[in-house]
């Protein structure tokens, strides 16, 4: 028995195996490991040791997993409130107040506000651009991506249209549940099941789908590219389609701040359960068998981008602690 090691160094290409060659035709990697990435591996022996191969990536060749991920999305966002710490409260405690105050005061903003028509039309109009542009741009930044082979960019793109389909998932489902009145509706007052439950309305006001809709798609290309004027033009963006929709008298103002809230949070659970998982590890251990000559081996690869500086000098600093 002999055993080998190989090592690759990839600038940036991903994890690869090793493809067979005529020197050795029947060098085969067996199962995929990495120090720094955290999917399972869901390749199963088959008799023979295979080829791993990764879980598909929600996108236009994979609907199927887009499907999936809106599936896991959902059921995680419904059961979140089963998951809340004692230090959520640090903003829980301020949000639910905000969102009293703003009920209370809902009636009163917009009748201060007062009609103006120009104003109304010129808001309606905004905002649909807004909601519009947001779907369009996530779809755009996915096509850009894989046109110019830009896979970050095309995540942007993919989490942008997966967070937005997440939003306005929620927002219809609790719009059925509130049945609340919009402003220019009714008495003017926001009233929640005005009429009883003798009829309900599919498209009411509490929350706002474009605010929740452009916060979402906002904080996943606020968190993919994470620089100061980045950040700052996606939440003024989502903020000013947000303002607009009261400004429009189609949302009060509590409609606004829950949705843009609830939006930005369904944005940060998207990138942070679906960004990371599909990222280049930066260290790679694969086995390796060659049967004929009844060889084993070890692929090493390691892959310079991805390493952390920081996270490295962070660990090494607990271990000169240790000692």
């Amino acid at each position: 028995m002999r055993l080998f090691l190989i090592l690759s160094v990839s600038a940036s290409s991903p994890l690869s195996t090793i493809a067979q060659t005529e020197n050795s035709p029947d060098v085969t990697p067996v199962t995929a490991q990495s120090a720094s990435s955290t999917v399972p591996d869901h390749s199963e022996a088959q008799g023979t040791i295979q080829n791993s191969s990764q879980a598909p990536i929600c996108g236009i060749t994979h609907v199927g997993q887009c499907l999936k991920d809106l599936g896991h999305d959902q059921a995680g966002i419904w059961t979140s409130p089963l998951r809340i710490s004692a230090r959520d409260t640090i903003w829980l405690v301020p949000f639910a107040t905000a969102t009293g105050v703003a009920l209370h005061y809902d009636a009163q903003a917009q009748q201060d506000l007062g009609i103006d028509k120009t104003r109304i039309d010129t808001s309606s109009t905004i905002s649909d651009v807004g909601l519009y542009g947001s779907m369009g741009g996530a779809g755009g930044l996915y096509v850009l991506g894989l046109a110019s082979h830009n896979s970050h960019l095309a995540e942007t793109g993919r989490l942008g249209e997966e967070a937005i389909a997440d939003g306005l998932l929620v927002v219809e489902a609790l719009k059925l549940a509130s049945n609340r009145e919009r402003p220019d509706e009714g008495n003017g007052r926001g009233g929640f099941w005005p009429h009883g439950m003798r009829s309900y309305e599919a498209d009411g006001s509490f929350f706002s789908g474009h605010a929740i809709a452009t916060w979402a798609f906002g904080e996943v290309v606020a968190s993919e590219y994470p620089s100061k004027p980045v950040q700052f033009g996606a939440y003024a963006f989502a903020l000013a389609i947000s303002a607009s929709r009261v400004t429009a008298r189609r949302h009060f103002p509590s409609d606004v701040l829950v949705g843009s809230t609830f939006g930005y949070l369904i944005g940060r659970y998207v990138v942070h359960h679906h960004a990371n998982r599909y990222k280049t590890p930066a260290l790679a251990v694969s086995p390796l068998m060659q049967t004929s000559t009844r060889t084993f081996g070890l692929q090493v690869q390691l892959t310079p981008s991805q390493i952390s500086l920081s996270s490295m000098g962070r660990l090494l600093g607990r271990g000169q602690g240790a000692r």
